[in-house]
């Protein structure tokens, strides 16, 4: 009995250990199945073997801008003015974008000018020369104007240098028309008899503001034609920039009433202005440069002759106008 017994004891053992052993291998099968994150569980884990490869651009670099000295405009129209500045890439010359080549130039208050299709020119040591053509319009305003040349690469990377500046130097010019002044037959002791020719349009042609006071005017005694002894006087006659209504008349117009001219001497106009402004949008006021003068023969003497009187004799002279 007793080995009997032993026999039996034996033979579970053996189960016990393959039991054991099963169950071992479960739970090594169950962990690398099933990895705890937290409070989730995530699939089994897998390897494999992948190449990284990862490429730092450079970005472009506009080195250098031309400097300049001082420049004029061109009355009346644009000047051009040349600039050139040099743009390098640590990734090579292929990789700047040539056709992103920019440059502009700005002033505040004022329009900004510019040209978006500056030229590749010629390449030396990995750097690559740009020119650009930009036009200044007469009526830009003085002062220095940043310059801002910028360029991308072929990544679109973008790349600018504003360490620049050039000086637009002040010019003062205008031009006016009509050139001569008439007004219908008067008769001896009118008073307030306005032209019929005018008004004088003052274009301001230059980029200087010519502020209020700044256009003057100089008057002469207008002489007889046959009778050269007689005048009408200069301070006959009075100039205003506005006359009140196209269709007035007499005192209601107020160049009748306004600044009174002397023989040989220049008036300040106290209230005309021209702030510089483009002439051809010919709104004949400040926005587009211009300002209008109005005249008026406020008295013809009854004393003097019937004849025609201008300023081509000897004792006489042409009216001038000025702007400061």
């Amino acid at each position: 009995m007793k080995k009997g017994v032993e026999m039996n004891k034996s033979k579970y053992d053996q189960y016990s250990v393959k039991y054991l052993y099963f169950l071992l291998i479960f739970c090594l099968l169950l962990i690398g199945s099933f990895i705890v994150h937290g409070n989730g569980i995530t699939g089994a884990l897998t390897t494999s073997t992948s190449t990284l490869s990862v490429t730092i651009n450079a970005a472009p670099v506009v080195r250098w801008v031309q400097n300049f000295s001082a420049q004029t405009i061109t009355e009346s129209t644009t000047t051009t003015i040349r600039f050139e500045f040099n743009v390098s890439d640590a990734d090579g010359l292929q990789d700047i974008n040539n056709n992103s080549a920019r440059l502009v130039i700005n002033f505040s208050n004022e329009a900004t000018r510019r040209n978006d299709t500056c030229q590749a020119n010629i390449s030396f040591n990995n750097v690559t020369n740009f020119n650009c053509i930009v036009l200044v319009y007469y009526f830009d305003g003085a002062g220095n104007w940043t310059i801002n040349a910028s360029i991308n690469d072929t990544a679109g990377t973008f790349a600018n240098n504003v360490s620049n500046v050039f000086e637009l130097l002040s010019t003062t010019a205008m031009v006016m028309s009509p050139s001569a002044l008439t007004w219908p037959s008067l008769e001896l002791g009118s008073t307030n008899r306005t032209s019929n020719a005018d008004p004088l349009t003052v274009n301001n042609t230059g980029n200087k503001d010519i502020a209020t006071g700044g256009i003057t005017v100089t008057g002469y005694d207008l002489q007889g034609v046959g009778t050269t002894t007689d005048y009408i006087r200069a301070k006959n006659l009075s100039i205003w920039h506005m006359n009140g209504s196209s269709s007035c008349s007499g005192t209601s117009c107020f160049e009748c009433n306004g600044t009174i001219m002397f023989n040989a001497t220049a008036e300040p106009l106290p209230y005309a202005n021209i702030t510089a402004g483009n002439n051809s949008g010919n709104y004949q006021n400040e926005s587009s440069g211009q300002e209008n003068l109005f005249f008026c023969i406020t008295t013809v003497a009854s004393e003097i002759s019937r004849q025609t009187y201008n300023t081509a004799g000897a004792n006489t002279a042409s009216w001038t106008v000025t702007v400061s």
